[in-house]
């Protein structure tokens, strides 16, 4: 025990004197460069020194830094003999004003319910202790009929007024406890921030002459992103579509980032030694995401809430805008590189270190379109409205979600593929209840038949479409028929029912103009011989 005091004297007293030679001072954040995995901070820190030799500290850095990309610059007449950076884990935590207001909130509605339980306690003491002064009352002989009349409308009257305002307060603790567990959520997000440590970096300095000094420091913050994301709003199928393009930012770096110039960019950041060199450049093709692929086939297949919601960013800073005159996505500048897009944001932001989302409006599209609906009544009673974007490559888009807002209505979402596109990009915007679908097998029309050893079967189905909307609509229409690769069963399309047959695959294709109001028929028939022993699977 005494060699463990001693050491720990040692130290103290080590790092006592240590304090007493160096200078520490706080990095101011500046600007924020996000990347969509990982981020470079700027900060700018200021320290008056001596001549000579100097111990600085600069605090207040993120605690997620990839030491290899720490660059330090600074002013003419200092030389860097030496850096180290580490986390700070001693620095005092002093609560923020959210947090004291959240505090003192939580400290008044538990009060609050502390006294509705006495009340609660009390009442249900009253109703012991009145049904203990029935029953007695009730064993009691001799008392008169109008005494007992008084007794039970005494009884019931104190019953019922006790149960109501049993009823009342039990509702309002409840609500109380709802606040409760809702403040101290938000509390315990606020206090479980990336807050316990923050870094800071030790340099040996050589310094000329006795003056102020100005250091930038750059690094690659681990914990920060940012998502792309899309608002397709449609009018009507006569206008463009407006493409919101939208960025989700979240970080949880250890420090808030308060009042900081942002820039958004689709590089992926990296540190090399090495000095670049050229190599021969290969086109090819890009592998699409699978889930695309998937979004493609089931157009709205990741329905979400029926409500969309709308988000804004908290915090635009001291700089004053004159929204009237110039719209937010104005501030917003695009870089168009050769291997990558950078959004620069001429906005101060707040953005606070506990990896929520925060959303940032980028550019707003005006997008020339063709519609058509698109239908597999076999797959889908539901018709899908589609879209059909030319010059879509100048948007600088990614791959990412969409909400797709139809004539004010918000029906569903949908995903933005570039990779897998080629000279169109198309849109699944979503189901259109105003077309009407409906196929039916008609059974006059269908038959069997039994030839020698042989089974023939006829098919025959009817599409019926029905326009509801105010205006005409082009419709893709498509159902199929089954193709055989056994020379013992024998498929023959009787009646396309003027579709665009292809043999190879057994689609049928009906390309309709069909104008409002409007009810179209399409029938068509097949049949198929197969040896009357055998199954075959016919669905």
């Amino acid at each position: 025990m005494k060699q463990l005091l001693t050491a720990l004297f040692i130290f103290i007293c080590l790092t006592v004197f240590a304090n007493e030679d160096r200078t520490v001072v706080n990095a101011r954040l500046q600007s924020v460069t996000v990347y969509r995995n990982g981020a470079e901070m700027i900060h700018v820190a200021n320290a008056t020194l001596k001549e000579g030799s100097n111990a600085l500290v600069i605090e207040q850095l993120s605690n997620s830094i990839d030491v290899n990309s720490i660059l330090i610059k600074v002013s003419d007449g200092i030389t860097i003999l030496g850096t180290e950076f580490s986390n700070n884990h001693l620095t005092s935590q002093v609560k923020t004003a959210r947090v004291r207001l959240l505090e003192d909130s939580l400290e008044v509605l538990k009060k609050s319910s502390e006294k509705i339980s006495l009340g609660i306690n009390n009442i249900n003491q009253l109703q012991d202790i009145l049904k203990v002064n029935k029953d007695i009352k009730g064993t009691q002989t001799g008392v008169s009929v109008s005494e007992l009349i008084k007794l039970m409308d005494y009884y019931k009257s104190k019953t019922t007024e006790l149960q109501t305002e049993l009823l009342q307060l039990q509702e309002k603790n409840h609500r109380i406890k709802e606040g409760i567990d809702k403040i101290q959520k938000e509390l315990n997000e606020e206090k479980y921030k990336n807050t316990s440590s923050t870094g800071r970096i030790a340099l040996q300095l050589q310094v000329s002459s006795t003056g102020k000094y100005t250091f930038d420091i750059s690094y690659i913050a681990l914990n920060a992103s940012w998502n792309p994301f899309y608002d397709l709003r449609i009018e009507d199928i006569k206008s463009p579509i407006k493409l919101v393009y939208k960025a989700n930012i979240s970080q949880s770096t250890g420090i808030d980032w308060k009042q900081v110039k942002l820039s958004l960019s689709t590089a992926t950041p990296g540190q090399s030694s090495n000095a670049p060199e050229l190599t021969p450049w290969f086109l090819g093709y890009l592998n699409p995401y699978s889930r695309n692929r998937m979004a493609m086939a089931k157009p709205m297949a990741m329905m979400a809430e029926a409500k969309a919601e709308t988000f804004s960013i908290e915090g635009y800073g001291s700089k004053k805008l004159d929204t009237k005159a110039k719209k937010l996505e104005e501030y917003v500048s695009v870089s168009d590189n050769i291997m990558n897009v950078t959004f620069d944001i001429d906005i101060l932001y707040d953005i606070p270190t506990n990896g929520k989302e925060q959303t940032a409006l980028l550019k707003t599209y005006q997008l020339q379109a063709n519609y058509k609906h698109f239908a597999i009544p076999k797959l889908d009673k539901d018709a899908y409205l589609m879209a059909e974007v030319l010059d879509w490559e100048k948007l600088n888009l990614l791959p990412a979600e969409a909400n797709v807002i139809l004539e004010g209505a918000y029906t569903g979402k949908t995903f933005i593929d570039p990779n897998s596109s080629q000279d169109t990009l198309l849109l699944s915007l979503g189901k259109d209840k105003r077309v009407v679908l409906k196929r039916d097998k008609l059974v006059d029309f269908s038959s069997i038949k039994f030839l020698g050893t042989n089974k023939m079967q006829k098919f025959t189905f009817e599409i019926t479409v029905r326009n509801n909307k105010k205006e005409a609509i082009n419709l893709d229409l498509k159902d199929q028929f089954p193709l055989s690769t056994n020379k013992e069963i024998e498929v023959e399309m009787i009646d396309a029912g003027g579709s665009v047959l292809n043999n190879d695959n057994g689609v049928l294709n009906w390309l309709i103009k069909l104008p409002a109001g409007e009810t179209k028929k399409f029938k068509f028939t097949y049949s198929i011989r197969y040896p009357k022993d055998k199954s075959i699977n016919l669905n």
